[in-house]
């Protein structure tokens, strides 16, 4: 569930008044009558097969083939790394008071919270991580052009060298590469302190991982499904990666211990060619984990943008961009004679409440009357 509140910006586009909302996404699970939240233990497996994403389709390209992933000794490691997230994860979201943050100090400062209103949260981690150093065949062409030669016929060269690339041909030549796989695995409780009872289902969330430097492209030790929906399913964001330090304490690191800096490889860091460290995977598998449940149970706010049709009825629009939804529910209702337009903001007004299913009415509404994209963008967020 979506709802908007605060206008932020506003500005024309076209016949639509584009406004920047704070967006909460409703979480999946509600934690009732809890205000405070009890880190319990969080603790790897190691010997634990995790299993892939998908069923494998096919051999992989190359030996030896991945086809599951087991949870390695590291796994107490990232375990510790995983509560860290959590905590995080937590702290930015949720005002629950949070107990035993740390494992080395036990018990609580200030007022003992009521047991019955205390939620522990614990988890079994398994993690495994793969490392592929090799070499493979790879064909390359030199190519030599004449600048002086015609454009077309310089065209034609390059046309012969693309489709001599596709046929496999050119100068085979053993090239080095690294490919990195990794997979995390969290079964997450969260139970009333004072019975022990559940208030929640156990979770058990996945995140992968697979990248490949050097070599050809196109091949792997996963089979190429499996590699491909990773990468779709996990990846999308490679390049906006939340490191491990921040850019001010990598800054930092430069002036007061540039020896460390340079050991640490962060120097290198903003390199995607450059394959990532042990610590760069495992905050990056347990970060997207960490978010992904903090989602389930706490509300979670992003900025999104969404449009006014600014052919609708001034008054209302007014009241949209002035945060009234209910009076500009009130009033587009109580008109006769609305329009598509009105229909769609009257949508938009139920939706910055969170009304997800009046809204939708009011957009199908509109879209039936007059078919446009804004309408349609409306109706796949609300679906």
């Amino acid at each position: 569930m979506f709802f908007a509140a605060g206008q932020m910006s506003c500005s024309f586009f076209s016949q639509s008044l584009q406004i920047e909302f704070v967006v909460a996404k409703t979480p999946k699970f509600e934690l009732n009558e809890v205000d405070a939240l009890e880190v319990g233990p969080f603790k790897g497996q190691p010997l634990v097969k995790i299993s892939l994403p998908v069923e494998a389709e096919g051999s992989p390209h190359l030996s030896p083939s991945v086809l599951s992933f087991e949870a390695d000794p590291s796994s107490e490691q990232v375990a510790e790394l995983f509560r860290l997230q959590v905590i995080k994860n937590f702290s930015k979201n949720s005002s629950l008071r949070l107990l035993n943050t740390s494992e080395d100090v036990k018990g609580y400062a200030g007022v003992i919270p009521d047991p019955n209103r205390v939620a522990v949260i614990s988890a079994l981690v398994r993690y495994s991580q793969i490392r592929k150093e090799s070499k493979e065949s790879v064909p390359y062409f030199v190519t030599v052009f004449n600048e002086a030669l015609p454009i077309e016929q310089q065209l034609l060269a390059r046309g012969a060298v693309f489709g001599a690339e596709r046929l496999g041909g050119g100068i085979e030549e053993n090239t080095p590469y690294v490919e990195l796989m990794g997979a995390l695995e969290v079964r997450i409780s969260l139970n009333r302190q004072s019975s022990g009872a559940e208030l929640i289902p156990p979770q058990t969330l996945q995140a992968f991982y697979v990248q490949k430097w050097g070599g050809k492209s196109e091949t792997s030790h996963l089979p190429d499904n499996v590699r491909l929906w990773i990468t779709k399913n996990f990846q999308e964001d490679e390049n906006l990666t939340e490191r491990f330090l921040s850019e001010a304490d990598k800054t930092r690191m430069i002036t007061e211990n540039y020896e460390q800096y340079l050991a640490q490889g962060y120097n290198l860091r903003r390199d995607s060619r450059v394959p990532l460290s042990n610590l760069d995977l495992q905050y990056r598998l347990t970060e997207q984990i960490a978010r992904e449940y903090v989602s389930q149970v706490v509300p979670t706010f992003r900025k999104a943008d969404m449009s006014i049709d600014g052919d609708g009825d001034e008054v209302g629009i007014t009241l949209l961009q002035g945060n009234a939804y209910e009076e500009a529910i009130t009033y587009l209702q109580g008109r006769k004679d609305r329009t598509a337009s009105d229909d769609y903001n009257l949508g938009l007004a139920y939706e910055a409440l969170g009304k997800r299913q009046q809204a939708r009415a009011f957009y199908e509404s509109a879209n039936r009357r007059d078919s446009e994209d804004l309408y349609e963008e409306a109706l796949n967020r609300v679906k």
